[in-house]
């Protein structure tokens, strides 16, 4: 009889906890989760609404000019950005990098591009490079690029459950302070 009654106890305090629980939000610049009500983050200064009009394209262009200041990686899709365009780049073009280079994240657009076509290369000109070290250089390639269709696979994941980090450029008013 006690144990029914301890259960009973414990499962009523986790359903009354559940309630009691606040929605909470978490800053994209130092990662301080906060209630859903605060406007401005208590710890780096960032104004929720600079949020709302912040914008990858602005971002690229300043990722592109060397100037990273105030881009902040926020999961939220600004508006600009379009989610089934950036679906179907991961689909069609992940392999390639095609979706990081929709969304400003060059350098790993790169790394993408370099070991697809070199992966090309590969099928391609298949019978120089099992010549090589005896197959050992097909195989060390077909490792590499192994793990990189796993995080292709990862990215797809990311951007189908809406987790993927775009670049958005925020520009602070002159009020605004970085801590």
């Amino acid at each position: 009889m006690s144990i029914n009654l301890t259960f009973f106890l414990f499962v009523y305090k986790i359903k009354t906890m559940r309630k009691r629980k606040q929605p909470n939000k978490t800053c994209p610049r130092c990662h301080l989760t906060m209630p859903e009500t605060v406007d401005t983050c208590p710890d780096c200064g960032l104004s929720f609404d600079r949020l709302e009009i912040a914008t990858n394209k602005d971002a690229k262009r300043k990722i592109l000019r060397g100037d990273r200041d105030y881009i902040i990686r926020m999961r939220k899709l600004p508006h600009d950005v379009k989610y089934y365009k950036l679906l179907l780049m991961t689909i069609f073009l992940g392999l390639f990098g095609g979706h990081c280079y929709y969304v400003g994240r060059y350098l790993r657009g790169a790394i993408f591009s370099a070991f697809m076509t070199l992966s090309l290369a590969c099928v391609i000109f298949n019978g120089f490079f099992v010549s090589i070290w005896n197959g050992l250089l097909i195989e060390i390639l077909g490792v590499v690029i192994g793990l990189f269709v796993l995080v292709w696979m990862f990215d797809l994941w990311l951007v189908i459950f809406k987790k993927f980090k775009i670049p958005v450029a925020i520009d602070l008013k002159d009020d605004e302070v970085i801590k």
